[in-house]
């Protein structure tokens, strides 16, 4: 426990502890008496399963509520959510899953599988990733003794879906589908293209893809007329970013061999500590009071988290999206004008520590750090001077540290036991509990996420010009003397777009034909049909697109 004089907490229970020596004489706790109280309305009112994720900004507002602390919580406040039901699903989930590991569920030839690829974006993607990863090192495929091969999807690159069909067998390979909707259109692109890649084999897509997704979502019922594998379920109530406690980590945790329920176990230990009304004895209240108290005192500060274990590579990949898409927002909750914010970076110490602790330590002021390590090694080398690796890798954490206090830094650090998938879920439920109390300090609506939504939106658009331009010049070419000359401006009206069509969508769709009209599958209307070349004056770019056969004479 901490005191008002002493800046470290420590939980006999879990092992873990909290150092926050530099941000402690600054916060000031009897000042924070009404924050508190507004904290702690907001964690009851979640946790109660009332509607949370809403703000006055009627186009921005979910209108629903939040459900991942129900997922682990020990009561079921909340119908059919609570520890006990999400356990009980994991092992439906493992004995189901376990039949494709074990090659006792065979493909549509009777073959055993040998690759599953998981295709998801966001949390979907980042949290089974960084799992996998903590328990397997990022070369998992090689050393952990896998019933199968492990791939990751997530963006739309062509050349990585491309480089996947030509490494496994797509005959004994099953796509693990991530999307509560089914819409996300990184997510469908990949499973359309590999669906069409198995249809070109004369294979079943149902033998070959499983759906995690939303009860009645459309991808539901697709994944049901196309008799998918199988068809797990998350909660629409359940956010992208804090989804890897439901089926989105359950799944990928049971084809990995990783110990799912432990980690339930771990995010329900420190939603326990977290869940505590006094400030001074939470250790997510304590974190956030230290971040906010900085920034009141000092202004908007990056946040720099370094992990000193290999196996943590993508903690702090995973953190961004979980603190820049909760925090990161235009309005507050009464839709007034409240830019905020909080940028995450960083990565595996020591080795991040050569790439920024010079401007950390000696340059501008714009961050404070926190360190992550375990207390408990599963290993150790010896090694001469310092005695072993291990006994180095203390000297680095302990070192740093306090170069970044006699520089006047601030930093903090969390020491977790071991690495576990129970730690590891003590870690997630940890930030998460830290940035709904920075949102409720700040009042923010920590759960929507509407700046994704206009790039979604924006990309849409850019779609349907793409599709048009294509389509326009389809008919322009039955012309083998047809040519055009000029800019994007005069493309938009020689190809009739609408007059309102945004200028640069034209003129990279132009330069994207331009570079990719002859790679196969790019624009299959205009392959060896057109072409197209560019060049740059009058500080604009002038195309010239004409007939292949008018090329060619």
């Amino acid at each position: 426990h901490m005191s008002s004089t002493n800046p470290l907490f420590f939980d006999s229970n879990t092992q873990f502890s909290l150092d926050l020596r530099s941000f402690f004489p600054s916060i000031q706790w009897s000042k924070w008496d009404y924050a508190w109280k507004r904290v702690l309305e907001s964690i009851d009112n979640i946790e109660s399963g009332k509607i949370v994720n809403q703000t006055s900004v009627k186009e921005e507002s979910e209108n629903r509520c939040v459900d991942h602390y129900n997922l682990r919580h020990h009561k079921e406040i909340v119908p059919q959510k609570s520890l006990q039901k999400s356990i009980a699903y994991w092992k439906e989930i493992q004995v189901k899953i376990g039949k494709i590991t074990s090659g006792e569920a065979k493909n549509e030839f009777g073959d055993e599988y040998t690759d599953v690829v998981f295709n998801g974006i966001g949390g979907s993607f980042l949290g089974p990733l960084m799992m996998i990863v903590f328990m397997h090192g990022d070369s998992y495929n090689f050393n952990s003794g896998l019933g199968v091969r492990i791939h990751f999807l997530s963006n739309s690159d062509a050349d990585t879906l491309s480089a996947l069909l030509a490494k496994i067998n797509v005959k004994t390979s099953i796509l693990i589908n991530m999307s509560k909707s089914g819409s996300t259109a990184e997510t469908k692109g990949n499973m359309d293209a590999f669906n069409a890649n198995l249809k070109q084999q004369k294979l079943d897509i149902g033998h070959h893809n499983i759906a995690i997704t939303t009860p009645g979502s459309n991808f539901d019922k697709f994944a049901q007329e196309n008799k998918y594998m199988h068809i797990f379920y998350m909660n629409n109530e359940t956010g992208g970013r804090t989804s890897v406690g439901s089926a989105i980590g359950a799944v990928p945790a049971a084809v990995a061999g990783i110990d799912f329920e432990a980690f339930l176990r771990g995010q329900s230990a420190m939603d326990e500590l977290t869940r505590r009304r006094d400030p001074q004895q939470n250790p997510a209240m304590l974190m956030a009071a230290a971040i906010q108290t900085l920034t009141l005192k000092e202004g908007r500060k990056n946040m720099i988290v370094l992990g000193y274990s290999d196996y943590l590579k993508e903690f702090a990949h995973y953190l961004q999206q979980l603190y820049m898409e909760s925090i990161g927002k235009e309005y507050d909750v009464n839709g007034t004008p409240n830019p905020e914010g909080l940028t995450v970076f960083g990565g595996v110490g020591t080795g991040e520590q050569h790439a920024f602790m010079q401007q950390v330590q000696k340059g501008f002021p714009d961050c404070f750090v926190r360190f992550v390590h375990f207390q408990k090694r599963g290993s150790d080398v010896s090694l001469s001077g310092p005695g072993s690796m291990g006994r180095q890798l203390l000297a680095f954490v302990k070192g740093t540290e306090q170069a970044l206090q006699d520089n006047g830094k601030s930093f903090m650090t969390c020491t977790f036991e071991k690495r576990d998938m129970f730690n590891l879920g003590m870690m997630i439920a940890l930030e998460e509990r830290i940035v709904t109390i920075l949102a409720a300090l700040r009042n923010l609506n920590a759960y929507d996420q509407p700046g994704v939504q206009d790039g979604k939106l924006a990309a849409t658009e850019v779609n349907k010009i793409s599709n048009t331009i294509e389509g326009v010049l389809e008919q322009k070419l039955s012309d083998k003397n047809w040519k055009f000359e000029g800019t994007a401006e005069q493309a938009r009206t020689s190809f009739i777009l609408p007059k309102d069509s945004n200028l640069r969508y034209v003129e990279a769709i132009l330069n994207d034909i331009v570079s990719n009209v002859d790679v196969p599958h790019a624009y299959p209307k205009l392959h060896k049909r057109l072409s197209a070349s560019k060049s740059f004056k009058e500080e604009e770019f002038h195309f010239t697109l004409r007939s292949e056969i008018n090329s060619k004479l």
